[in-house]
């Protein structure tokens, strides 16, 4: 997030709410190279406890990251039609892509620049709404 603007991890912090799609850990794959991606119905079961902080939060600025957060507010679509545009106004949703080291997405010069287009706006909301 240093590249959106925040001035320091402290910032970023202070500034941002952090909420996952599902509360229970799903556990490690089994190569254990990695976690497993949360079941459908495990998202679902959670759905409620999400639309609660959402509603309590009012936040101006949803950062999906990754397709399972993107897909839940979004609808399905690819990260290529989505990283680097905004959604929405109230709030706005920035989609990124997941920063999962096993992910091969930004091995291409078009994805970053996806990516480096979506923390630039990331940075202007930040700008705009941290005053």
């Amino acid at each position: 997030m240093l590249r959106a603007g925040f001035r320091d991890p402290d910032e970023f912090r202070r500034l941002t709410y952090i909420a996952a799609l599902m509360r229970c850990f799903p556990g490690r794959n089994a190569q254990n190279t990695g976690d497993l991606r949360p079941p459908p119905a495990g998202i679902a079961n959670c759905a409620h406890w999400l639309d609660a902080e959402l509603r309590l939060l009012r936040p101006k600025v949803l950062i999906l990251v990754g397709q399972l957060a993107i897909a839940r507010f979004l609808g399905r679509g690819s990260l290529e039609d989505r990283i680097g545009k905004r959604f929405g106004e109230r709030p706005v949703m920035i989609p990124l892509p997941h920063p999962s080291g096993q992910s091969r997405w930004l091995n291409e010069q078009a994805n970053r620049d996806r990516l480096a287009n979506a923390l630039a706006l990331i940075g202007e909301l930040r700008a705009n709404f941290a005053r």
